[in-house]
């Protein structure tokens, strides 16, 4: 049995001249990243770039066509996950893995391979992993009942008890808040300290320069840099990953329109995220809000509750002056849906194609009508709009006819929006509402920016957007308002002119306003 030490045993992973291949599309070639124990080794670069690749064969998820994996200088093959694992080496993927309605406990007797299938004996493995590691997270409740931030620890902590001393975690920060990504980062600083070796995937290119010792960037499958962070900035670490970006759109000026989506005095109840507390909301045609507040503070139920996924218990929901439409009748009447999680709308066995007009077939009256409509009625004519539609949105590749789940999960991404916010949606109106909790989450640079603009775009068109996020500088920079919710409960509503990241942080935090507006004076 595997038991947790003051220090680990220190194995470095090396990969060389790494190239992978699917089909004709060419994930990586010839990359090569060196993680030693004790450092924190930084993987970026833009959407398909193939860092998720190269992290699946890094842990044995996926065989490389060619190139070489090295454990302490030797020589290894890796055959699959379970023989990564043995050696030392786990990945905590971006989609957690932990089963909701079982315990950490649990969760580790039902992944684990070699451990004791005792209930007693993983408890008292977990605990010690958990003390080792400086974490505290109940392992014997359900872990959907836990929030982001302890189940993406939680999830750590199951990998650690299983023996890691490699560590890759692909887009740990993607759902977390400031306060949240600072508890990971000093509990991964305090894991490198007994001698674990860490592969950081992200996007967030403050987080670099902040945590990481050591960062490797590809392009397009290409490795174009790797070394020490020291010396770098975020711009030129900016500039390895995406070169030049283009500036921001300019945003035409826009006066809010009638009320498009009215929360009335809303509760709700969930078992995952607060529940929702007499929760009152408006917003107009030609308006972006901006919803704030801390990992598990409401935004994903009020973003549930507002396209009709969830009823409430008290209070009224209208979206452009209907009440009671369930999602169904929602998208139909014009609602476009962009959830937390890409895998709750993107079917990645359908092609992207198909995902491209999946809800259309789903809500339309005639769907055959109204597929035709949108994308030419005969074969070839729909797979060359479509073809136009990927490209704008800069689907890489910009192919219908491949499977989805082929596509990065950055790319998913990007078909997600492309679905729902292409202007060719409903005769080339576009949504009247658009509701997207965490819509650049996981997302570089660019596609970040492409995205925003998109949002934007959608509210200059007459939709209005309601946008759910952990990015203070991004609801910032989009929103016309901002509201903050603290534990259900909306606590701050300010025009985006008067809302500071000081501000929306001291919200979130649980101060008053009228604490908050007299820092704001001070």
């Amino acid at each position: 049995m595997i038991r947790p030490s003051q220090e680990m045993d220190r194995v470095a992973l090396a990969a060389w001249s790494i190239s992978k291949s699917f089909g004709d599309v060419q994930a990586l070639s010839g990359v090569s990243i060196d993680i030693q124990p004790g450092r924190i080794h930084a993987l970026i670069g833009e959407n398909g770039a193939g860092k998720s690749t190269l992290a699946k064969i890094l842990a044995g998820i996926q065989p490389a066509d060619r190139g070489q994996l090295l454990l302490n200088d030797r020589e290894v093959e890796v055959r699959d996950r379970a023989h990564a694992k043995s050696m030392g080496i786990n990945m905590v993927p971006q989609q957690l893995s932990l089963v909701h309605d079982l315990s950490l406990v649990d969760n580790l007797l039902l992944s684990s391979h070699g451990l004791p299938a005792r209930r007693g004996q993983a408890r008292d493995l977990l605990r010690a992993t958990l003390d080792s590691a400086g974490v505290h997270v109940d392992v014997d409740i359900p872990t959907g009942r836990l929030g982001l931030a302890h189940r993406q620890l939680g999830e750590i902590v199951v990998a650690l008890a299983e023996g890691a001393r490699v560590l890759i975690l692909d887009e740990p920060t993607a759902s977390l808040g400031p306060h949240e990504v600072g508890g990971l980062f000093a509990h991964l600083r305090a894991l490198c300290e007994l001698g674990a070796a860490i592969l950081l995937i992200t996007h967030r290119i403050d987080e670099v320069g902040s945590v990481a010792d050591d960062v490797t960037v590809l392009s397009h499958g290409l490795q174009v840099f790797s070394g020490p962070t020291e010396g770098l900035d975020s711009a030129r670490i900016a500039q390895l990953m995406v070169g030049d970006l283009p500036p921001a759109r300019e945003r035409a000026p826009r006066a809010p329109g009638a009320e498009v989506l009215v929360l009335d005095a809303v509760s709700a109840a969930s078992r995952s995220d607060s529940d929702l507390h007499d929760v009152s909301l408006t917003v107009h045609a030609g308006e972006v809000v901006g919803v704030a507040g801390v990992a598990g503070s409401g935004q994903h139920l009020l973003a549930e509750v507002a396209v009709g996924l969830e009823a409430p218990l008290a209070g009224s929901v209208r979206i452009a002056g209907r009440e009671g439409l369930d999602a169904v009748t929602a998208l139909a009447a014009g609602v476009a849906w962009i959830p937390e999680s890409r895998a709750d709308a993107v079917v990645p066995g359908m092609s992207v194609g198909a995902n491209l007009t999946v809800y259309g077939a789903a809500v339309a009256r005639d769907a055959s009508a109204r597929v035709a409509a949108r994308f030419g009625g005969a074969r070839g004519a729909a797979t060359t709009v479509q073809e136009q539609v990927l490209r704008a949105f800069d689907v890489r590749p910009p192919r219908p006819a491949l499977a989805a789940g082929m596509l990065s999960g950055g790319n998913q991404q990007k078909l997600l929006v492309a679905r729902e916010l292409d202007t060719a949606w409903e005769g080339g109106e576009g949504p009247t509402l658009v509701v997207a909790n965490g819509p650049t989450q996981g997302m570089d640079l660019r596609a970040s920016q492409a995205i925003r603009d998109r949002l934007v775009a959608a509210a200059e068109r007459g939709a209005g957007v309601l946008v759910a996020s952990h990015d203070l500088d991004e609801l910032v920079e989009i929103s016309d308002r901002i509201v903050v919710l603290v534990g259900g409960r909306l606590v701050d509503d300010m025009p985006a002119a008067s809302a500071t990241s000081d501000r929306i942080g001291r919200a979130m935090a649980g101060l008053s306003t009228a604490d908050v507006q007299d820092g704001d004076d001070a």
